[in-house]
C-alpha cells in the first residue's frame, strides 16, 4: 500500500497568507479535490514565476501582469514526467536530479490560492558527474520556458516548528492537482507579492 503525505491543520496560516498577498479578506474557502504526492523529482532551480493577478484592482475581473525573478537560490521539484514538449506533448522531457520523497514531510491540510500562473523559467540539470550528483549546463543550457494551461498558484507551508518556517509555491491545476512545488531559503509570500 503506498504511503500517504501526513497532513496538518493549515487554514490560519493559508488565510493569512491570502490576505496578505491580496490585501483583502478571504471570502471563500474551497476543498481541493487532490492529494499531496509522495514522489517528486529535483529538476534544479527556479529563476522565475510569472502571473496574473487583481490584487491591485478595484474590480475583480481584471487582472495585471507580474513577474518574481528569484532573488536567490529557489529549488525547482516537479511530479515525475509533469515536464513535457510543447510542440510534441506526448513526448516527456529528459530530466536529471534525485527523485525526493515527501512521505514524512508533514503537508498543509489548506494552501493560499494566489493567482493565475503564467509561466515558470526553470533552469534544468542537463546531466550528473562521475559521482552521480546533477550538474548545471553552461549559459542557457537547460533554461526551458514552462507553461500549464489553465495553471494556478498557490502558497502554503512545510509544517512549521520552533524557529523554522518554511514557504512554498505551489503550481497545480484544479483536476490534475499539485504540479510543481517551488522552495527556498529566502522564499516569502508578501503584501507586495513572492520575495526571495
Amino acid at each position: 500500500m503506498p504511503q500517504r503525505v501526513k497532513l496538518y491543520d493549515a487554514e490560519d496560516i493559508a488565510r493569512n497568507m491570502r490576505e496578505t498577498f491580496t490585501a483583502r479578506p478571504v471570502r471563500e474557502r474551497r476543498e481541493m479535490p487532490f492529494t499531496w504526492p509522495t514522489m517528486w523529482q529535483n529538476v534544479g532551480e527556479s529563476l522565475a514565476v510569472g502571473y496574473a493577478s487583481n490584487k491591485w484592482q478595484k474590480t475583480t475581473d481584471k487582472y495585471d501582469l507580474y513577474k518574481h525573478i528569484a532573488e536567490s537560490t529557489n529549488r525547482a521539484l516537479v511530479v515525475p514526467e509533469f515536464l513535457r514538449d510543447f510542440d510534441d506533448p506526448a513526448h516527456h522531457w529528459p530530466v536529471f536530479g534525485p527523485r525526493v520523497s515527501l512521505a514524512d514531510v508533514v503537508m498543509p491540510r489548506h494552501f493560499a490560492v494566489l493567482a493565475h500562473l503564467e509561466e515558470m523559467d526553470l533552469r534544468l540539470y542537463v546531466g550528473e558527474d562521475e559521482d552521480g550528483k546533477p550538474v548545471f549546463g553552461h549559459g542557457d543550457e537547460g533554461v526551458i520556458h514552462v507553461t500549464v494551461k489553465q495553471g494556478l498558484l498557490g502558497g502554503g507551508m512545510f509544517h512549521p516548528s520552533p524557529g523554522f518556517e518554511a514557504p512554498f509555491l505551489l503550481v497545480y491545476h484544479e483536476q490534475d492537482g499539485p504540479l510543481a512545488i517551488i522552495v527556498g531559503e529566502d522564499l516569502d509570500v508578501e503584501k507586495d507579492g513572492i520575495v526571495g
